[in-house]
């Protein structure tokens, strides 16, 4: 009976020990939480401004991109329209070539050509002019001057006819010129497609990136929403939790009471058991 009674004053005392030790744990509990409340709050704060401000920076970081994006955008966009009219002026000058290179290569060749011939019969009509010429002022009865000019008449036109045996080739060297500068043109029409393209492909990656950068601004103007409820949120979140906290603390603390009563009645029944030993051993004898 004695261990009986030994082991419910230990389990008593232990109750006892832990619903004390409870208690306090409790006590402190609800004390740390009301101090702690005020640091917590503003440090939660602080850090909810410094996230705050950094979403601020990269907003305007984010506007700043958008814009300088917009603004290369209509560069690039400009720039391909010029590209593609230059192409267009060099494509137009191409029938103008065509046009010179036969005038060039063919027609006044064949003016020339004609115009020696021309020369060469006139020539034929002048020599006869300068024989009857001749002929007439050696008459003397007539008064007139001897016909004696430095240059024949007809001398002087095979002459210009002569001069023009070397415009052939001259035109011919012009032409070649104009074949060469109508296939550079069509080579650099070639060169300002190709540009204009390429320039439409990064005018386009430009595109995307600036809608790429409308959308990440749109998260961090969310995300700066979230932010600002929060903050807003925090003084009642806090609270909230602080109650809530104080409420679990105050049961345990309650539960402790319970422990304090199991203990206290376990050694008071050890006490009456003990009292009770005496009398019954007087019973027996």
């Amino acid at each position: 009976m004695n261990a009986r009674r030994l082991l419910m004053r230990i389990v008593g005392i232990a109750l006892i020990v832990a619903g004390i030790a409870g208690l306090i744990f409790c006590a402190a509990g609800l004390v740390f939480l009301v101090r702690i409340e005020q640091q917590v709050e503003t440090s939660l704060t602080e850090q909810l401004e410094g996230i705050d401000g950094a979403l601020t920076v990269t907003a305007n970081g984010l506007s700043v991109a958008e814009t300088s994006l917009e603004k290369a955008t209509e560069a690039v966009v400009s720039l391909e329209e010029t590209m593609v009219r230059l192409g267009e002026t060099v494509g137009h000058s191409a029938p103008l070539l065509d046009i010179a290179t036969n005038v060039i290569g063919k027609e006044l060749p064949e003016a020339i050509e004609s115009t020696q011939e021309t020369l060469a019969a006139v020539a034929d009509s002048a020599k006869l002019v300068d024989d009857v010429l001749t002929l007439v002022t050696s008459i003397r009865l007539l008064g007139l001057e001897a016909y004696r000019p430095d240059v024949q008449l007809n001398e002087g036109v095979l002459t210009v006819a002569k001069s023009l045996d070397r415009m052939p080739g001259l035109l011919s060297t012009a032409q070649d010129g104009l074949d060469t500068a109508k296939d550079d043109l069509q080579e650099v029409e070639g060169d300002f497609a190709t540009m204009a393209e390429n320039i439409g492909a990064i005018a386009t990656d430009l595109e995307d990136a600036q809608s790429v950068l409308v959308q990440y601004r749109e998260i961090v103007s969310d995300l700066q929403d979230m932010v600002s409820s929060a903050r807003q949120s925090l003084p009642t979140w806090l609270r909230m939790f602080q109650i809530g906290m104080s409420l679990i603390l105050i049961w345990l603390g309650v539960a402790q009471l319970g422990l304090l009563a199991q203990g206290w009645d376990l050694i008071g029944r050890s006490r009456a058991s003990r009292a009770a030993e005496p009398a019954t051993e007087k019973g027996k004898s």
